[in-house]
């Protein structure tokens, strides 16, 4: 039995594995060749092509805005020697106008500028960040960049570079820049949600912990303040009914569940192509709903089973008890969400661009769940177990 599972283990491993290297063969824009106020590129068509659109080895624009295919007997060099400048620096220049482009590569992003004085003073045309690319590579498939060439036509002011993967970046005549993906889908810069997996998960498996140390930490003063006034026998049915304990644990099961599910997905998707703009909305919805809909069925239950409870209402010394005890249930929901919403809020921002890296999203994130759980703990020991 043990041999057969190892030898079925080792079949899927090696299907995985053959389908994600099959799925990484990409289109890439090579060489640029000024002609007569046109630019040609010359294009790796990618003989295993995960695109729609067939991709010609040869493409020419007169007006920076549609590349079109050239055809028939018209063909130029598969391959033409590319010299930059300088490392990571592809640049053009005029000498009669004295106007230069450039495209550099700052930080791992892309920059593209000009110069009216031969290079002396450099201004940005367009540029993307590191940060947008790596958005880019979460939400539509990984796609790497590389600078091969740049070509500036003045007569028609003209502006081409070839960046491999990334596509043919233009600039026409109306100043317009352009980015032709090479028949795959274009990818946004920024989108609400969009580029979010597992993070949605993480950040309610983190809230379900804080929801039950929160929990924890009141009913436990609450035990210790019951065992020193009235004994040990008298406290242990009243506390133990608040924990939420066995209403966390299989919560936490199912969210981390769902993230391992939806991290499966996204690599099968990405053997197979370019990722469509995934979201987040379906994790969020569902961390969401668990968190509070079991926190408030909890809530609900245990309340009901006090009033009713014929142990609590023959002891009147028990109603603060079991009133500190409910609320226990109750702020540990509380906390539960705001540390949900404090850990997704500087997720989201990433994802619109107002938080460029992601390294730096998720640091906020975890700190956000740190600074949540301190502040509800701080409270918490301000505030009396029982009243006197």
């Amino acid at each position: 039995m043990n041999r057969r599972l190892l030898l079925l283990s080792a079949l899927v491993l090696s299907v995985t594995a053959a389908s994600c290297s099959a799925g990484f063969s990409r289109p890439s824009a090579e060489s640029l060749v000024e002609g007569e106020d046109v630019l040609y590129a010359l294009v790796d068509p990618d003989p295993n092509r995960n695109t729609d659109d067939l991709i010609f080895p040869l493409l020419a624009t007169t007006d920076g805005r549609v590349w079109e295919p050239i055809t028939g007997d018209r063909s130029l060099p598969t391959s033409v020697g590319v010299e930059l400048n300088r490392e990571g620096v592809a640049q053009e220049c005029d000498p009669e106008t004295f106007i230069c482009y450039r495209v550099t590569s700052p930080d791992g992003g892309i920059r593209l500028e000009m110069s009216r004085d031969s290079g002396q003073v450099w201004s940005e045309v367009w540029s993307i960040t590191a940060g947008r690319l790596d958005f880019q590579n979460r939400c539509c498939g990984s796609r790497s960049f590389s600078i091969r060439d740049l070509e500036y036509v003045p007569t028609t002011d003209l502006v081409g570079v070839a960046l491999g993967e990334y596509g043919l970046l233009t600039q026409g005549p109306d100043r317009q820049i352009r980015v032709d993906t090479l028949g795959r889908p274009a990818r946004p810069v920024s989108g609400f949600m969009v580029g979010l997996y597992i993070e949605p998960l993480l950040a309610g498996v983190l809230a379900l912990v804080v929801g039950w140390v929160t929990t924890e930490q009141r009913l436990s003063r609450l035990r210790h303040e019951l065992e020193s006034r009235f004994g040990s026998d008298d406290h242990t049915w009243l506390t133990g009914r608040a924990r939420q304990l066995p209403i966390l644990l299989p919560l936490v099961f199912f969210v981390g569940a769902g993230g391992v599910v939806a991290a499966i997905e996204r690599v099968a998707r990405t053997a197979k192509g370019d990722l469509s703009q995934a979201t987040g909305w379906f994790a969020l919805t569902i961390a969401v709903v668990l968190v509070i809909g079991m926190s408030v069925l909890g809530y609900v239950l245990q309340r009901r089973q006090w009033m009713t409870d014929a142990e609590t209402q023959s002891r009147a010394y028990f109603v603060p008890s079991s009133r500190k005890a409910q609320r226990a249930t109750l702020v540990g929901g509380l906390s539960a969400v705001v540390t949900l919403a404090a850990v997704l809020t500087p997720l989201i921002l990433w994802t619109t661009g107002d938080i460029d890296a992601f390294v730096d999203a998720l640091k906020y994130a975890l700190g956000a769940a740190l600074v949540t759980a301190g502040g509800f703990w701080l409270w918490e020991a301000s505030h009396p177990a029982l009243p006197e």
